[in-house]
């Protein structure tokens, strides 16, 4: 029998939260046990209650007070937080072997840097601690002795085909992307695509914030910035290409020539339980790739005309400061306000384009590391901005 891990979920009742609770009881009954301490969780109170009935953490906490004092109720013998404040204190609990970041958006980092300088093995999905404060997570991950171990199935693969070469032989690192839901449809079609077509991902069943982002690319110029502060490569060596069928999920080429490549069927708990168990690997028990099955595989160029919001991300990254930290804010505010059906599609990468151009009209520090203060500052601004942009 292993030793027991101890382990803090922040966003459980979001799509990767609910699929790492899975892999938990599954390791679980294959002699991995582990004990969830904690949970985190938005406004959805009754997805949680139903977890604390089956996880049976010693303390959770939800985004707001309601929420919150609704879980109070129920369960009036459990310590119940709430607010940035309550994520940060699961995220700092004594005795913690890993705390699983699952939370959507720019409120994970907060938490992330609470991880890190706590020392703790940090399972992160929450890809906006590192797209908006990167910096600030690779000083804390320093100071504080932890580590990162990558949940998003791109940047697991290109944990797993590092281990090939040495660190000092990479010459680049090869993200694929599927190309979403729009990939084949032309601009202007895609212009006017609703909501409920944007979100019928063809290979990934994700959350909704991430599923429009993956049909923008903005979700992959993320990854982009992800595996830059990652993995310690410079942008100019990381590339992305469309991969449909979603199979490879990335490839490192070595200064040989030799490119390595990791794939896998499209399951998030199979990367979930890589971070859990690392370097270990246990069965997952879920389906195996069958290669005769999945047949020919397609790769194309990101075309950066069709999908411009890739290019403003990733210029965002390059103007440095806070850059990357609007357009994050603008697009949780653009997303949604198309979810809403207040923009078209297409308003999203205008509204992305717009901000970064403000950005650099009204507050450009590029020329300044990024603080927590200018961040939240920053965020702040952005979502002021994007709400009231005409689309």
């Amino acid at each position: 029998m292993s030793p027991q891990t101890n382990l803090v979920l922040l966003g459980s009742t979001g799509s990767i939260g609910v699929q790492t609770l899975d892999v938990v009881a599954r390791l679980c009954k294959v002699g991995r046990p582990f004990r969830v301490v904690a949970l985190a969780a938005g406004r959805n109170s009754r997805l949680l209650a139903e977890q604390i009935e089956s996880a049976r953490p010693e303390v959770v906490s939800l985004a707001d007070e309601r929420a919150a004092e609704d879980v109070r109720r129920r369960f009036p013998g459990l310590r119940v937080l709430a607010g940035e404040d309550g994520l940060v204190a699961l995220a700092s609990l004594d005795e913690v072997d890993v705390v699983v970041n699952a939370v959507v958006g720019a409120a994970g980092l907060p938490a992330t840097l609470a991880a890190l300088a706590r020392g703790r093995t940090l399972a992160l999905a929450n890809k906006e601690s590192l797209v908006t404060g990167g910096d600030l997570v690779r000083d804390a991950l320093g100071a504080g002795g932890g580590r990162i171990l990558p949940i998003d199935s791109e940047h697991s693969a290109l944990l797993q085909c590092l281990d090939a070469g040495r660190r000092a032989d990479v010459d680049r690192l090869v993200l694929t992307a599927s190309g979403g839901p729009f990939l084949d449809l032309g601009r202007a079609d895609r212009a006017t695509a609703t909501a409920r077509d944007a979100l019928r991902h063809p290979t990934w069943s994700m959350g909704k914030r991430i599923t429009i982002d993956s049909a923008t690319l903005v979700n992959k110029a993320f990854e982009v910035i992800e595996a830059h502060y990652l993995f310690d490569v410079p942008y100019e060596r990381i590339d992305a290409v469309i991969h449909p069928a979603s199979i490879l999920h990335s490839l490192v080429q070595f200064s040989d020539g030799s490119l390595i490549a990791q794939a896998a069927a499209h399951d998030m708990r199979i990367p979930i339980q890589y971070a859990l168990t690392y370097p270990e690997r246990v069965s997952t028990g879920l389906p195996q790739l069958d290669l005769a099955r999945v047949g020919r595989l397609e790769f194309r160029p990101v075309d950066r005309e069709a999908f411009p919001a890739f290019g403003t991300v990733l210029a965002a990254a390059h103007a440095g400061g806070t850059a990357t930290a609007a357009v994050n804010a603008a697009d949780e505010v653009l997303v949604a306000r198309f979810l809403e059906g207040e923009i078209p599609f297409g308003g999203l990468d205008r509204g992305l384009e717009a901000t970064l151009a403000a950005w650099a009209r009204e507050r450009a520090d590029g020329d300044v590391p990024a603080t927590l203060d200018s961040i939240r500052s920053t965020d702040h601004w952005a979502r002021a901005f994007a709400s009231g942009l005409t689309l």
